[in-house]
């Protein structure tokens, strides 16, 4: 079981499935159109921050990266 201080475990440059929970989908409410992630889809990841968020490429939002959780591997 995760915990929420658990690390993420993906490297950049690994392709993730980005598998939003309910919060992940309600913070994308503040992300512009084109900045919106697709559930569902993969996305390589450009960079990992403070080892707990995730920032898809060309994913660009002032919040910063999304929380590991929101993604599985494939």
């Amino acid at each position: 079981m995760m915990k929420k201080d658990d690390l993420c475990p993906f490297k950049v440059g690994q392709n993730v499935i980005y598998m939003p929970s309910q919060r992940g989908k309600d913070l994308l409410v503040m992300s512009s159109e084109n900045q919106k992630l697709i559930p569902g889809e993969l996305y390589e990841i450009d960079q990992v921050l403070d080892d707990l968020y995730v920032v898809p490429k060309g994913y660009s939002h002032p919040g910063g990266g999304l929380y590991w959780t929101e993604f599985k591997s494939c």
